[in-house]
C-alpha cells in the first residue's frame, strides 16, 4: 500500500526538479572560503581612479595580495604548472608617482588610464614577467610605458592587447634583452607620439592590427628596434618626419618580416628598414633576414638613407615582393662604408648557400633600375637576374644566366646572330667567364652544358 501511495503522488516536471536540485546545492557553494577573493580589484585596496589621488600605494597593495596566491609548481621534465591571478582596474584615471612592478596579470575594464607625470620613470616595469597578460589600458606620459621581460625563462608568454600608448618619452613597449625564449603577442593597439614604439628581444614576437604614429622629435633612431625575430602585419603607420633627424621605421638586428603594412607617405615618409647585423655563415646558421611583402612603402623623407632597405650591414636574406610606393627610389641600398668586393669572402669560404636575396620587377610602379641589387650581391640572387652587360664584379657560379634588359628608349641589340637574350656563365670565378645567348638563330647560341 505504501508503494501505491508513492505512485499516486503528482509528478514533478523535469525542469522544476533541476531547479530544486540546484537550490539544494547552493549552501555547499556558499561555504567556499570567503578569505579568497574572486579577483583583486584595486578599488578594494584604496585606489580612487579620480586622476587626482596618488593611486600607486593601493595598486601595489593589490599586486602584493595577488602574488600570495599565485601557484607555480615545478614538474620534473616539463615546464612549470602555473596559475597567476588578475589585478582588476575599473574604469578611471589612475595617477602614479612611482613605477608599478606587476606580480599578476593586469586587466582593465575598458580603456583604463594609467598616467605617469615623471618622464624619468616607467609606468610598468619588471624583469620577471613570464606568463603574463595586460589588457584594456591607456598609458599616458612617463618614460617607458611597458619595460618588461625575463631572464630567458623557457616557455614564457607575454600578451599585450587592446591597449593605447600616448606620449612616452622613451618606448611604448620595451621587451628586455635576454628574454629570448619568450613569445610575445601585441595586438589591437594604438601608439601615438612615443619616442619609440617597440624594442624587441624575444625570439618570436608578433606585432599586429595596430595603428602607429612616430614622434617628430625622434633623432637618429628607428621607431621599432628588433634584436630577435619579429613579425609585423596589418599595421597602419603614419610617419611624422623631420628630415634632418635620420629617422626610420625599423632598425633590424635579427629576423624581420613585414606583411600588409602601410608605411605611410606623410611628410614624404621615411626609410622602412635599416639593417645593422652582418650575415652569419657559421653552423648552425642563425640568419639575419629582412622580408617585406605586400606593403605600401614611401621613403623619400630621409635624405641620408633614400631606399626601402638600407644596409649598414648585409643580412643572410633579403626578400622584397609585391610592394608599391617607391617609383624613384632603390629597393635596396648599401652603405658606402662596405667593401662589397671582399664583403662576402667569409660566406664563399664556408657556404654561399647561407646568402639568398630575392628582389625583382614585380614591385608596382618601381622603375627597373631601382629594382636591382648591387652587382656583387647578384650572384646570391634567387630570382631572375637582369643586367645590361656581363658582370665585372662578384663571384659567379658556372651555370648562371643573366637576362638582358634594354631601357625602353633604346634600340634592341641585334646582330647577324640574332637578338641578344643575355649571358651565360661558362666558368666560375670573379667575375667568371661569360658567353652571349641569342634568340632566333639557335645555332648561334652559346653552347651550354
Amino acid at each position: 500500500m505504501e508503494e501505491l501511495a508513492l505512485l499516486s503522488l503528482p509528478r514533478i516536471p523535469h525542469g522544476l526538479m533541476l531547479a530544486l536540485l540546484t537550490l539544494c546545492w547552493q549552501p555547499t557553494i556558499a561555504r567556499a572560503n570567503p578569505a579568497v577573493p574572486a579577483s583583486f580589484n584595486v578599488r578594494n585596496f584604496g585606489a580612487r581612479g579620480d586622476g587626482t589621488a596618488d593611486d600607486t600605494p593601493a595598486i601595489r597593495a593589490a599586486f602584493a595580495a595577488a602574488a600570495k596566491t599565485t601557484i607555480s609548481i615545478p614538474t620534473p621534465g616539463t615546464a612549470h604548472h602555473y596559475s597567476q591571478n588578475n589585478v582588476y582596474f575599473p574604469n578611471g584615471r589612475y595617477r602614479l608617482t612611482e613605477t608599478l612592478m606587476p606580480t599578476a596579470n593586469m586587466v582593465g575594464e575598458g580603456n583604463v588610464i594609467l598616467q605617469q607625470a615623471d618622464t624619468e620613470k616607467d609606468i610598468v616595469s619588471s624583469k620577471s614577467v613570464w606568463r603574463w597578460r595586460i589588457h584594456g589600458f591607456t598609458f599616458l606620459g612617463g618614460r617607458h610605458h611597458l619595460h618588461i621581460g625575463n631572464a630567458n625563462r623557457d616557455s614564457g608568454r607575454i600578451i599585450i592587447d587592446n591597449c593605447n600608448f600616448y606620449n612616452a618619452a622613451g618606448t611604448a613597449i620595451r621587451i628586455r634583452k635576454g628574454s629570448n625564449s619568450t613569445q610575445a603577442t601585441i595586438t589591437n593597439c594604438t601608439v601615438l607620439n612615443c619616442d619609440q614604439v617597440l624594442v624587441n628581444w624575444c625570439d618570436m614576437t608578433k606585432f599586429a592590427d595596430t595603428w602607429v604614429t612616430t614622434a617628430r622629435t625622434m633623432k637618429n633612431k628607428a621607431s621599432i628596434e628588433n634584436h630577435g625575430i619579429l613579425l609585423i602585419e596589418h599595421m597602419l603607420g603614419v610617419p611624422l618626419v623631420q628630415a634632418e633627424n635620420d629617422q626610420r621605421w625599423i632598425d633590424n638586428h635579427g629576423g624581420l618580416t613585414c606583411r600588409n603594412v602601410r608605411f605611410g607617405g606623410e611628410f614624404a615618409g621615411m626609410t622602412i628598414v635599416v639593417n645593422w647585423a652582418r650575415y652569419d655563415a657559421t653552423y648552425p646558421v642563425i640568419p639575419i633576414s629582412v622580408v617585406i611583402d605586400n606593403c605600401h612603402v614611401y621613403a623619400l623623407g630621409n635624405p641620408a638613407r633614400k631606399s626601402m632597405v638600407y644596409c649598414e650591414e648585409i643580412p643572410n636574406q633579403i626578400i622584397v615582393t609585391n610592394n608599391n610606393g617607391l617609383p624613384d627610389l632603390p629597393m635596396v641600398a648599401v652603405s658606402d662604408k662596405l667593401d662589397l668586393d671582399t664583403y662576402f669572402d667569409d660566406a664563399l669560404k664556408r657556404d654561399p648557400q647561407t646568402l639568398k636575396f630575392s628582389i625583382g620587377p614585380e614591385q608596382v610602379e618601381v622603375l627597373f633600375r631601382n629594382a636591382q641589387l648591387p652587382e656583387q650581391m647578384r650572384p646570391f640572387q634567387t630570382n631572375q637576374v637582369w643586367g645590361n652587360a656581363p658582370p665585372t664584379t662578384g663571384n659567379w657560379q658556372r651555370g648562371t644566366l643573366i637576362r638582358k634588359r634594354e631601357p625602353k628608349d633604346s634600340v634592341a641589340s641585334t646582330t647577324a646572330g640574332g637578338e641578344l637574350f643575355g649571358w651565360y656563365c661558362v666558368g666560375s670565378g670573379t667575375p667568371g667567364s661569360w658567353q652571349p645567348v641569342r634568340l632566333n638563330f639557335p645555332e648561334a647560341q652559346a653552347k651550354t652544358p
